[in-house]
Formats: structure tokens, sequence, C-alpha cells
């Protein structure tokens, strides 16, 4: 599935929530929430969700664009992604099946 997070997904991502982890499935979120705005003003998240009983993964996001992950990378390359954005932005899709 590819996902645009809006403000308020960023502005509410607490620790204990579902999100997608580095390889693009949905994980618990452990320990801090990072959160910060780009030199754009959009704000971002960077967070570690839970792989095993021993090991965390780190993942980000950021508001109005594409969350990429090794599912997105295995599937299309940069410049595709970046067309997908766009074409999801400009249709105002949030969410769109692969």
């Amino acid at each position: 599935m590819l996902y645009i997070p809006t403000l308020h997904d960023i502005e509410s991502l607490r620790t204990g929530d579902s999100a997608y982890d580095a390889f693009g499935r949905m994980a618990t979120i452990v320990g801090e929430v990072y959160k910060a705005k780009d030199r754009n003003g959009k704000l971002f998240a960077h967070y570690y969700t839970q792989m095993s009983e021993n090991s965390t993964c780190s993942m980000g996001m950021k508001e109005g664009e594409l969350v990429r992950h090794v599912g997105t990378s295995a599937k299309f390359n940069s410049w595709q992604l970046d067309d997908i954005e766009r074409d999801m932005l400009a249709k105002g899709e949030r969410v769109r099946e692969l």
C-alpha cells in the first residue's frame, strides 16, 4: 500500500501506535517519537518499531510525502515513486493500493 501522511497523522503519532516499519509492514512504535519541521516547514517524525523481542528498526515519515520503505523500493525506482507521489497529491489521494 502507498501512503501519504497528513500533518494530523504526523502530529498524532505516539509511542504504542501502529505505523509502517522500514519493510512496509505495520508495527508497534516503541520508545520516543521525535518530531521536527524541515527547512520548508513540513513536519516529520522519526521513530522505532518493534521487529522482534530484542530488536527495533528506525523509520520516518513526513507530511505530504510518500512513505518510502523496502517494499516500495523493491517495486519502483526513485523517479517512479516521485511520479506516483505527484499523481496521488494531484488527485487528493492519501492511500493507494499497489
